[in-house]
């Protein structure tokens, strides 16, 4: 492909913004999720800003996920509406290659599809969000589930949220793992417990299919796990953005 394309990631908590052109993937902008914070117009204006911030043409494709039906069709409007082109709206029923069952969160079918392209071999994908979700694909291309769980930002509201003296502390590495304060205390908990978590779902997975299988991690919240984690073998930030990528060429080649 070898002009300007577009792509969007909706999440529960930001929304991203990447370009893909010339072989380069750029991951450009960050937006918290506002479900009625924003119209199309401000969107559009976004938009356009981005690309004479960073020196874009204007891109002639579009592909979107989105996991927060209510934004949805405001961007794909100010996508209409400032470019000219309608974006392609992921779901079970776009044509992947692969099959999907309804109602899979379309950021799901994204990170599967580039793993799958990207990577040989089963794979657990495991994308550490806002939830944490982990998605099964087979060598010989079958999706076979996953799992979800809440995500570290969560477990971390649901402490301050559920408690009456626990605070709701911001996610960071803590300063060390055995300390006094409660909010390091808060951190090492849900972060190892986080980590730990993870790799026993990992593992019964493993024991699931029978056989050996890769980890490709993704997500905002990877940093957070990685250092306590051992059964990661591929990080790859920008996972969603690749699989819309190849997803686009798929329906547009």
């Amino acid at each position: 492909m070898d002009y300007m394309l577009l792509l969007i990631d909706i999440g529960n908590t930001s929304t991203k913004i990447g370009f893909y052109s010339d072989g380069v993937m750029r991951d450009v902008l960050r937006l918290k999720t506002l479900v009625g914070g924003r119209d199309e117009t401000e969107y559009s204006y976004i938009l356009e800003g981005l690309m004479k911030f960073h020196g874009m043409k204007k891109p002639r494709g579009a592909a979107l996920c989105s996991v927060v039906p209510e934004i949805t069709p405001i961007l794909i409007n100010a996508v209409k509406k400032k470019f000219a082109i309608r974006p392609l709206n992921v779901t079970h029923k776009t044509k992947t290659g692969l099959k999907f069952p309804a109602g899979i969160g379309a950021d799901r079918i994204a990170q599967v599809v580039a793993a799958r392209k990207l990577y040989n071999g089963n794979l657990v994908i495991a994308a550490f969000g806002t939830a944490t979700v982990f998605s099964v694909i087979t060598g010989d291309g079958k999706y076979k589930g996953g799992a979800i769980m809440p995500g570290i930002e969560l477990s971390v509201k649901a402490l301050a949220g559920g408690t009456s003296k626990l605070p709701e502390v911001g996610l960071k590495m803590p300063v060390r793992l055995l300390s006094k304060d409660t909010e390091n205390n808060i951190l090492t908990g849900v972060i190892l417990g986080h980590a730990g978590a993870a790799e026993k779902i990992i593992g019964e997975i493993e024991k699931e299919l029978g056989g050996d299988l890769k980890v490709v991690a993704t997500g905002g919240l990877v940093r957070l796990i990685k250092p306590f984690m051992n059964m990661i073998d591929i990080e790859n930030p920008r996972l969603t953005f690749e699989g819309l990528r190849f997803i686009h060429e798929m329906n547009f080649s």
